[in-house]
């Protein structure tokens, strides 16, 4: 019997070391485990991914062809995308790095902001827990945005394998509290001298003062997203836009990029310059030389390919007759293309930003409003036009004149009709990189039934035999629609993108 139970221990001992071994064999003595890592040192990555996973990427890449600021040419994914081919569009793999890169950086989030608590080991850094939450924000806005009900509140929880979709009305709930909250810890921090942020913030250098207007235009932006759905919502989005333009905002800008072959190079650019999968649109081209826009030269550049300047030929949305000549060629030679995406154009600085909310959304969002409101337009709107003409001029190509000449040379369109003039000027802003933006005030718009008061589609292939398919969401990642059954369930085939908007756009999820 002894023996038998000194096996037994033996066998015991030998499986529990084994255990311990396979407890450490990740571990990286060089590595220093998760909780000692300072949320500071976490930050520069949470804001980083936001606009490289969640402002660009894939799913802007995308919205540029639905809402024709750009064509989708080459044989490819953007190419079937301006086909409005419904089996791609809807697939719950077009999406699926942006959504899994959308929520890793959703739990490194969270994870700053839980170590950053009060009592946690660097409770110190409330400045960064602030910085951390207005991304979280941020980050659930473009989900929730762009694909409806989504897992939120218990995404990223230890041992929560499976977390349950939250409906667009709560996140909405939850996006205000996480700013309100920000907002009392850049308070904190001012009052207690805790700048513990530095150069990490790669956004505003730890300038907390820039971050408190950074808020307040995101809730400008958040409430006038609900206008059709909560009855003071444009009223508080005005209240926060002024506030914001009082703090001095003046875009959140992530900047610094160089060019191409630099590994930081600006998203756009590096999908351009690997594919050329993009084209300028006939669409905006038009919209330019209507207004004699000195913006246009900008936008519709000739493009050196193999050493030779090509023609500066803008793409039909959707033209399928393009395709005898280039259309849908490996790559677009033949068309211009905006000076943005031309990465040789680039010199160092501020040309390669990526917007997080640009200076001219806010202007724009002022000019909106007020014209709803009855108010005043004209300051705002010639500030957010002059917003877009220093944007525009970053990029080697000149533009000539003056935001306010070219705003009083619009004054008889503005007599006309003022709410679709602005937004038509904030449609030919938002196309450098702000194509989310520009699809929510599209779907928004025709929610609220003005759509005579945006720019009209044109891409003929949005119905097709009758059906829409000019999709009014995004379809969920694959990984979640594989591992999910609430998020695999309200997928189904994926073809509800084409038929049920978001909440906030009069729909039920």
């Amino acid at each position: 019997m002894k023996k038998y139970i000194l096996s037994a221990l033996a066998a015991f001992t030998l499986f529990s070391c084994t255990e311990d071994v396979m407890d450490d064999i990740n571990k990286r003595p060089d590595n220093p485990s998760d909780e000692n890592v300072a949320p500071s040192m976490q930050i520069s990555d949470g804001i980083m991914s936001v606009g490289y996973n969640t402002t660009s990427g894939n799913i802007a890449f995308y919205m540029a062809s639905y809402t024709e600021q750009l064509v989708g040419v080459g044989y490819a994914q953007l190419y079937n995308a301006e086909m409005r081919q419904p089996s791609m569009v809807a697939s719950s793999s077009t999406f699926n790095n942006e959504w899994n890169g959308t929520y890793g950086n959703i739990l490194n989030l969270k994870k700053a902001i839980a170590k950053s608590e009060d009592g946690a080991k660097f409770a110190s850094q409330v400045d960064v827990r602030g910085m951390a939450k207005v991304m979280l924000a941020l980050s659930y806005g473009n989900l929730t945005d762009v694909f409806g009900d989504i897992p939120a509140m218990e995404s990223g929880k230890d041992r929560v394998k499976k977390p349950k979709v939250d409906s667009q009305s709560d996140i909405y709930v939850e996006i205000f509290r996480l700013l309100d909250s920000a907002l009392d810890d850049f308070a904190t921090a001012k009052a207690n001298n805790l700048f513990c942020a530095g150069d990490q913030d790669v956004l505003f250098k730890g300038d907390l003062a820039k971050w408190e207007s950074f808020v307040y235009a995101l809730k400008a932006r958040y409430k006038l997203h609900l206008i059709k759905v909560e009855p003071n919502a444009a009223t508080e989005a005005l209240a926060a836009a002024e506030k914001a333009k009082s703090l001095g905002f003046d875009g959140a800008d992530i900047k610094g990029f160089k060019s191409y072959a630099s590994m930081s190079s600006n998203p756009w650019a590096a999908f351009w310059g690997d594919t050329q999968y993009h084209a300028s649109s006939k669409t905006v081209n038009d919209l330019l030389l209507e207004r004699n826009d000195p913006r246009q030269p900008v936008y519709a550049t000739p493009w050196a390919y193999n050493g030779k300047v090509l023609a500066a030929d803008v793409a039909t949305p959707g033209n399928r007759k393009d395709s005898q000549m280039v259309f849908g060629t490996s790559e677009g030679e033949g068309f211009s293309v905006p000076a943005w995406l031309n990465v040789y154009s680039f010199d160092e600085g501020e040309a390669g930003s990526i917007h997080l909310l640009s200076k001219s959304e806010l202007f724009f969002i002022l000019a909106e409003l007020k014209i709803r409101a009855k108010q005043d337009y004209k300051e705002d709107f010639t500030t957010a036009v002059a917003a877009s003409f220093d944007d525009y001029s970053k990029f080697g190509v000149a533009v000539n004149g003056s935001a306010n000449d070219y705003v009083a040379s619009l004054e008889s369109r503005l007599n006309a009709n003022a709410m679709k003039e602005i937004m038509i000027q904030k449609y030919i802003s938002q196309c450098r990189d702000e194509q989310i933006e520009a699809y929510n005030d599209m779907r928004r718009f025709d929610a609220l039934g003005e759509s005579e008061y945006y720019v009209e589609k044109t891409n003929t292939n949005n119905k097709q035999n009758g059906a829409n398919r000019w999709p009014l969401r995004m379809p969920y990642g694959q990984s979640d629609v594989i591992a999910n059954p609430e998020v695999s369930n309200r997928y189904g085939d994926g073809f509800y993108i084409f038929t049920e908007n978001v909440w906030w756009a009069g729909g039920r999820r």
